[in-house]
């Protein structure tokens, strides 16, 4: 007969395994009024404070612990080099011993002045 491990004991011994949670969100980009202008919000998951959030090699004054956000005008945002699929690059780096990692944060088409032409649109009623 065999034996059934229960959920939560399975779950703990995942995550003691160093297996990655399911719930952490892949960082973000969006656009959002601030003030009179428009801004573009990252928004993204650290380790803690200790991790720095860096753009094109420059810093962002981010707000929150592990979960963080900026807000930079679209001014300053369109001088950032964007990647292929109209990405940027974040970079988080941990100033304790400097490791870095970086992710691609896909902005919204035609955000940061990069044209692009859609063959198709579908909009969906929330």
């Amino acid at each position: 007969m065999a034996r059934t491990v229960p959920l939560a004991i399975t779950a703990c011994a995942m995550l003691a395994a160093g297996v990655p949670a399911a719930a952490e969100r892949p960082a973000s980009a969006r656009l959002v009024h601030c003030g009179a202008e428009t801004c573009l919000r990252l928004s993204g998951q650290r380790a803690g404070v200790a991790i720095a959030v860096r753009v094109d090699g420059r810093d962002l004054p981010v707000t929150g612990e592990r979960s963080w956000q900026a807000t930079v005008p679209l001014a300053e945002a369109r001088a950032w080099r964007l990647t292929r699929g109209y990405a940027v690059r974040v970079t988080l780096v941990d100033r304790a011993d400097g490791a870095e990692r970086t992710v691609a944060v896909a902005v919204p088409p035609g955000a940061l002045g990069a044209h692009v032409e859609l063959a198709s649109l579908i909009v969906r009623a929330r």
